[in-house]
């Protein structure tokens, strides 16, 4: 977190109408000293809007308070940002040591998996398991107390960090498929980019597992939003951090499951014309002479406007709509194929 000098925590009794915005927080019960941290998520979009994926020394659990004792390992998503994430790992005092990874993808359309090793020796950041950061250096030795996992949504005060803040965007909302944590065993690991740690726990949010997991009730000076239980939502089998008004709290998004789907360019498949304006073909790469195939499409609001079953013909599946009543716009598609999903974006014009 970038600036929490003055940092206050309060009770789950606060009064809402001291902060004009409802966030949530998600954080581990226990503490973990080193490993291998994944989470699969679509971070939240909006300028003056963060959400996170990082893991923290909660030593004011313990009754402790100066900042002389502050870690933390941080993915941030800046949401006035369109091609980066920031990474961070802040030491005592809260020392900041931030860097800026550009990512060849639009964060806030597609889910995508970050992870972090930290060990004694050093700390490595990845985006879809590419290393994009690698510190070894004296503060990182520095980082050998136990920290807890989080994510989170708020709105931080400072717009020369996240942008200026327009409450007509809320609700938004960052969305978390799994969390998977790797221990640290140097030497006799499976995982990570040396095997130096061992699979120890996912968990793929089906449900709130309280024995794992807490919902946070509180909040800090440089933060607009007040967290609350109701704003971490299981749903799908995805966990939905929400950022609110004062006045809602909760999802309202709708169902996730085309939402959840990473509708990119699939580089098995290329499709003639698009736009389009009567029927189309996806040229499939490598399919069989004659292969049975589904094919769906969905618009933009996730509901399904078709659903044939299809033979690819040569590597070529010619999907004809002309008899089919749907309207100009942007399609997302996907090509059932050898029990495995394809994905595209299509543009109908009438």
């Amino acid at each position: 977190m970038k600036f929490l000098i003055f940092l206050i925590f309060f009770s789950g009794n606060f009064s809402f109408s001291q902060k004009p915005y409802r966030g949530a927080e998600y954080r581990t019960i226990d503490e973990f000293l080193y490993g291998r941290f994944e989470v699969r998520m679509k971070t939240a979009t909006g300028s003056g809007v963060v959400s996170s994926f990082f893991t923290i020394d909660d030593y004011w659990a313990d009754g402790q308070s100066s900042t002389s004792n502050w870690r933390e390992i941080d993915f941030e998503a800046l949401g006035n940002l369109s091609n980066s994430i920031q990474t961070n790992i802040i030491t005592a005092y809260e020392t900041h040591h931030e860097e800026l990874i550009s990512i060849p993808f639009y964060p806030y359309d597609t889910f995508n998996i970050y992870a972090f090793e930290w060990t004694p020796n050093n700390i490595k950041f990845f985006v879809n398991d590419q290393l994009v950061r690698e510190d070894e250096n004296q503060y990182v030795s520095t980082h050998n107390t136990s920290q807890k996992i989080m994510m989170n949504i708020w709105q931080p005060i400072w717009e020369d960090w996240v942008g200026e803040f327009d409450d007509s965007i809320l609700p938004v909302y960052a969305y978390y498929d799994w969390v998977k944590y790797y221990s640290y065993t140097p030497g006799e690991g499976l995982y990570g980019s040396n095997y130096d740690f061992s699979f120890n726990w996912e968990d793929n949010f089906d449900y709130f597992n309280n024995q794992v997991w807490q919902k946070a009730t509180h909040t800090w000076s440089a933060n607009n939003a007040q967290f609350v239980e109701q704003n971490s939502v299981m749903q799908d089998g995805f966990l939905i951090l929400c950022l609110t008004d004062n006045n809602s709290y909760g999802y309202s998004g709708g169902d996730l499951n085309i939402q959840s789907l990473n509708f990119v360019d699939d580089l098995t498949l290329s499709i003639k014309p698009n736009p389009f304006n009567s029927s189309f073909v996806l040229n499939i790469l490598n399919a069989q002479q004659k292969t049975a195939c589904q094919i769906l499409l969905y618009n933009i609001k996730g509901h399904k406007v078709f659903h044939e079953s299809e033979i690819i013909l040569n590597g070529e599946l010619n999907v004809d709509l002309r008899n089919e009543a749907i309207t100009s716009g942007l399609y997302l598609g996907v090509l059932k194929l050898d029990g495995a999903n394809q994905y595209f974006k299509i543009t109908y014009l009438r």
